[in-house]
């Protein structure tokens, strides 16, 4: 789906790769952006708040705020790079919740 980028203006691409629940009450949602922006697509991971509203919520309709995200003590894992098929910048998030 398309999106507008973190710094508020321009779009780029999200895609739920994966999201699982275990038993023991865990959510793991995995999120690929790709694009192009002159402020890139790597997002500080201490900012929750901000991948919360910028992510989370578009692919998890199950939370109900950015609080209740928080509460849960996410872990947030940011791997980026760049494929050369496609000549796109790439970033994976992986949120444990």
């Amino acid at each position: 789906m398309k999106i507008k980028h973190f710094a508020g203006y321009g779009s780029v691409n999200a895609e739920k790769i994966k999201m699982e629940r275990n038993g023991n009450g865990v959510t793991i949602l995995c999120v690929r952006v790709t694009g192009d922006h002159e402020y890139g697509l790597k997002r500080d991971a201490w900012d929750t708040y901000g991948l919360y509203n910028w992510l989370v919520k578009r692919f998890d309709k199950s939370l109900k705020d950015a609080v209740d995200f928080q509460k849960r003590y996410p872990v947030i894992q940011i791997k980026s790079g760049y494929n050369a098929d496609t000549k796109q910048e790439f970033c994976d998030y992986i949120f444990a919740y």
